[in-house]
């Protein structure tokens, strides 16, 4: 990396930084881009520049952690995927406290910035793999343990695991009716039917 392209990325990391620490600090509508920039020690202008909205530099601080990440935790001692799959449905429990119109806007300025960034969407995926990592890691003990048929292709199925997730949080983003409770039963009943056939 040279000299230009590793100062932009320490200012970039400066700027990615101080929006994490002022969304864990305040409420979401109390940031602003203004303060962000203060925040990072670099002017206005430059952290535009770099970041197109305060929505943008939420789901790159790892708001979102679907971006699946920070304090979304399985269970310990799993036995079986039933177990599994209530624990993946009580996990993203974290994600539910972020309010639907927030998670709209923070969507809604993703694809916005995907369209100048096509990269970004992957990039952001890519963020925070800590709580499909954990579920990855219980199903190969699975596998070893013979609990789940050793044909299973691991890799596949957390590719089935992940979009099931992801399409069943859109739909509790966008449906005001369903409650969280409906949301982790929608969830395990995803899950189940996923699993079927694969338990030994």
């Amino acid at each position: 990396m040279g000299a230009r392209e590793k100062k932009k990325q320490e200012l970039q990391d400066k700027i990615v930084a101080a929006a994490k620490e002022l969304f864990l600090s305040k409420d979401f509508d109390e940031v602003t881009m203004s303060q962000i920039a203060k925040q990072a020690g670099v002017g206005l202008g430059t952290a535009y520049n770099y970041y197109e909205s305060k929505e943008e530099l939420f789901l790159i601080a790892g708001g979102t952690s679907f971006l699946f990440g920070n304090g979304m935790v399985l269970e310990e001692s799993l036995t079986n995927l039933a177990d599994l799959s209530r624990s993946i449905a009580k996990g993203m429990q974290p994600m539910t406290d972020v309010s639907r119109d927030m998670w709209k806007t923070a969507l809604s300025s993703l694809t916005k910035a995907a369209e100048k960034k096509p990269r970004l969407f992957l990039e952001l995926v890519a963020i925070d793999q800590d709580f499909l990592s954990s579920i990855e890691t219980v199903l190969s003990e699975f596998q070893n343990k013979q609990i789940i048929k050793s044909l299973v292709d691991i890799k596949s199925l957390m590719g089935l695991i992940y979009s099931t997730l992801f399409t069943n949080f859109l739909m509790f983003i966008y449906d005001e009716e369903q409650t969280i409770a409906d949301f982790e039963a929608k969830i395990e009943a995803s899950l189940a039917c996923l699993f079927q056939g694969i338990e030994v």
